[in-house]
């Protein structure tokens, strides 16, 4: 079918996407390779205009033939920028939309290998009790059942989440009667144990996000996004903080402090060198109104963690094609996979450069975060959750 839409386009002006590699002839997903290799995507026909919050189908434009370039590319699942993308994702995978749900905020997805099972969130309003939510999801992955848990005692608010050494490591934005957390789940009995809520006793504003680097230590972004969804009843003691803590004693150390908004984190490891990625969320606006602002910050950083935390480096590794990035993580061999909202954009930790995006099939739905399998992985965000399987290269971290 691509093959035949590149051979009519031109007639139209533009032809915008490149033939496909001969191994994904019969692939399992449907591609597009959209490629600033190709003249038609550096100079375009006629008018065209987006907003930067609108993935590329969604501009405006007068050439028709590049209108009809982008109803093509609004139907895929899978779309190139570079060739490094084909390497990674490979022709054998596919994407599913295997859990329908509201279309409100899913977050904190991660996949426990030992039980199959996938925890995520349903977070904020309009959902639970005036955006308060005392329960989160467990999906069976090998029967693709949905459960409604409840942690022993009730985990508030859960944001974030990890799985580090058999155990749920889970970060909340706290609630109406207390604050922001990091706790431990035991993922059999769960069973709730906190295991740090105060900086010196001054309280967390509301954990969005945390990853475990190989030696065990924690790195949480504390955000405001809690207190801007009026989930939490009190002012944001400081401007958002990303905290590095110790494995083993729980201290915690500020690490970078922003004036828009924390929100993802993750950590790489790469020739004995650790690498911590920061995407910056202060696009979002939260009073007096709720928007986006254009104008807000939206950088994905990356920064080289020296001894006892200290970030060095601090390098704009990347801003989003389109929306905002969200929950982001890496992957054993280093690429980055972050939601940006029409999908899961996957980064070279080096350039920068996106070399292609995981779609969740237009629309209203939403991609806000990613877990990792081995050669799979789970979406979840606005809509419900989605499996991706038969990847290519293997996800899942060694630690």
């Amino acid at each position: 079918m691509l093959k035949a839409l590149l051979l009519t386009w031109p007639t139209f002006g533009q032809a915008l996407f490149q033939n496909l590699p001969h191994s994904f002839d019969s692939a399992s997903g449907k591609w597009a390779f959209y490629s600033y290799q190709d003249a038609d995507v550096a100079v375009l026909e006629g008018t065209f205009n987006r907003s930067a919050f609108d993935a590329p189908h969604e501009a405006e434009v007068s050439d028709e033939g590049l209108a009809k370039a982008n109803v093509f590319l609004n139907q895929t699942d899978f779309v190139a920028y570079d060739e490094r993308f084909f390497d990674i994702i490979g022709p054998k995978a596919k994407v599913k939309h295997i859990q329908h749900l509201a279309y409100q905020t899913h977050e904190a997805p991660c996949y426990n290998p030992n039980t199959k099972e996938l925890y995520f969130t349903e977070w904020g309003p309009p959902g639970g009790q005036e955006g308060v939510h005392m329960w989160q999801y467990l999906l069976d992955t090998k029967t693709n059942k949905l459960r409604n848990i409840t942690t022993s005692p009730p985990t508030i608010n859960a944001h974030g989440c990890v799985v580090y050494q058999d155990a749920l490591y889970v970060v909340t934005d706290g609630g109406p009667h207390e604050t922001g957390s990091l706790v431990k789940v035991d993922p059999k009995t769960l069973e709730k144990t906190v295991l740090l809520n105060n900086y010196y006793q001054q309280p967390f504003m509301g954990f969005n996000d945390l990853d475990i680097d190989p030696e065990g230590n924690l790195w949480l972004t504390d955000s405001k996004s809690g207190a801007g969804r009026d989930i939490t009843p009190f002012t944001p003691p400081t401007n958002p903080t990303v905290y590095m803590v110790n494995g083993t004693t729980m201290r915690p150390k500020a690490v970078h402090v922003t004036m828009g908004n924390a929100n993802g984190v993750a950590v790489g490891s790469a020739n004995g060198k650790t690498a911590v990625y920061l995407p910056d969320t202060g696009v979002s606006k939260f009073k007096p109104v709720s928007l986006k602002d254009p104008y807000g910050d939206r950088g994905l950083f990356a920064y080289d963690a020296e001894k006892g935390g200290v970030l060095a480096n601090r390098r704009l590794l990347n801003n989003p094609i389109s929306y905002f990035y969200d929950g982001i993580r890496v992957s054993r061999n280093g690429w980055i996979f972050v939601g940006a909202g029409d999908g899961v954009e996957v980064i070279d930790p080096e350039t920068g450069l996106a070399l292609g995006s995981i779609r969740v099939g237009g629309g209203d739905n939403l991609a806000v975060s990613v877990a990792f399998g081995e050669h799979e992985l789970w979406i979840v965000g606005r809509g419900g959750v989605w499996h991706v399987t038969g990847i290519r290269d293997r996800l899942d971290r060694w630690w």
